[in-house]
């Protein structure tokens, strides 16, 4: 009968376990380029959401950073300079 209290504890735990990391926020260098990505109108998703649900506080945070990312990348192609390199960011699903 020990067995019971610990299938029990089972649906605590995994509701425990279920928060997204946040990502980062994009390394912005250039002045020009980071005041338009930081002026995109799809960059406050975050900032109107329910904060009491952290998991889409997280969520929303994600898409936010992306968005940022994406915009200041947008902007330094267009102007000719290269793209910070490295490894690709995790596109989440």
């Amino acid at each position: 009968m020990k067995i019971l209290p610990r299938l029990a504890a089972l649906p605590l735990l995994a509701a425990c376990g279920g928060l997204e990391p946040v990502a980062a926020p994009p390394i912005m260098n250039d002045p020009a380029c980071r005041a338009e990505a930081t002026r995109g109108p799809e960059r406050d998703a975050a900032r109107a959401s329910n904060f009491t649900n952290q998991t889409q506080v997280r969520f929303l945070q994600n898409q936010e950073n992306e968005a940022e990312r994406r915009l200041y990348n947008d902007c330094l192609r267009r102007r000719g300079l290269p793209t910070p390199g490295g490894v690709e960011a995790v596109q989440r699903s």
